[in-house]
């Protein structure tokens, strides 16, 4: 019974230790629209992930009461947009941040493509175009290469170095 009673006192306790003080709202809203011409349909879907943030905030003159008013404290909007054509990722809509061997890189759209932009390492900027198959040309310092997003929403740069004699796949991770 001893045993049952410090059990249980332990995984209360170690509930209330990893209570959140925010609350959190994630979501996804997808349109999509479909075009047909002489070479056959296309499917095209802008997704956005929109996630609100807020801190639970109580007052200050309920402080020791059971039942506390909660007061309005400022949200924070982050949204991450994304065009999908077919069953492949294509185009960013909106600046993004995504990470690079450790580093923040800010994808930047432009009207053709995007930049690649890196405070940290300057050796990970880049600026890419769309491609007539939907990939991207990356030109970066090191050379010229090929760029697109996989499955994960990450976007792969796959180039040769003549330095070195060998392909080089550097991965972009979308930034959580």
């Amino acid at each position: 019974m001893k045993k049952l009673v410090l059990s249980s006192v332990l995984v209360l306790s170690m509930t209330f230790m990893f209570a959140q003080n925010k609350d959190v709202l994630e979501e996804t809203i997808t349109k999509t629209k479909t075009t047909v011409d002489n070479k056959g349909a296309e499917k095209v879907s802008e997704s956005m992930l929109v996630r609100k943030e807020q801190k639970v905030e109580l007052s200050q003159e309920d402080q020791n009461k059971i039942n506390q008013s909660r007061v309005d404290s400022p949200t924070k909007v982050t949204t991450h947009q994304m065009v999908v054509e077919g069953d492949s990722k294509v185009m960013l809509d909106k600046k993004a941040t995504f990470v690079c061997n450790g580093s923040e890189c800010d994808f930047t759209p432009q009207s053709d493509g995007f930049t690649i932009a890196s405070k940290e390492d300057a050796g990970l900027n880049a600026t890419t175009y769309v491609s007539s198959n939907k990939n991207f040309i990356v030109e970066t310092e090191n050379g010229n290469g090929i760029g697109y997003f996989d499955e994960k929403g990450d976007f792969v740069v796959e180039y040769y170095d003549k330095s070195t004699n060998e392909l080089i796949k550097r991965v972009y991770s979308a930034k959580k």
